[in-house]
């Protein structure tokens, strides 16, 4: 984090609660192993983010961490223990086909992407509202 403190201490606060609730959507032992260690990274992250308040670099960072959310929760799953109702076995075993695998929820990625384009236009209000309210002078 950088030195001039945090200019946006609740915007960080309300996207780290987010993000918590995103992981648990991971696998249960990454979870278990990683999730004090990714908060800590994201909040760091969005702290600096933040601090920095550029447009572009909110952007991308939402966007990069949607991505590698995406790709972990939704396309990292852990593995059944057993074995299909169609009698073919786990991707482990050579049947990476398995018609009755879990699919990616479309309507689940599209809210995930409307929440963090909400944060991201919330972040750009708070924005412009602290440049309009540089330039009030009171009366």
């Amino acid at each position: 984090m950088s030195a001039r403190g945090n200019r946006h201490p609740m915007v960080v606060a309300c996207c780290c609660r987010m993000y918590g609730l995103m992981i648990w959507c991971y696998p249960a032992s990454l979870r278990r192993e990683y999730r004090r260690e990714m908060l800590l990274t994201f909040k760091n992250t969005a702290e600096d983010v933040f601090n920095v308040g550029t447009a572009s670099l909110v952007t991308v960072f939402v966007l990069r961490t949607l991505a590698d959310w995406l790709h972990t929760a939704m396309l990292e799953r852990e593995q059944p223990v057993t074995f299909s109702v169609l009698g073919l076995g786990s991707a482990e075993t050579g049947a990476s086909g398995c018609i009755d695998s879990s699919s990616v929820s479309v309507s689940f990625m599209l809210a995930t992407l409307g929440v963090l384009l909400l944060i991201g236009g919330w972040y750009e209000w708070l924005n412009l509202n602290a440049i309009i309210m540089s330039h009030h002078r009171p009366v």
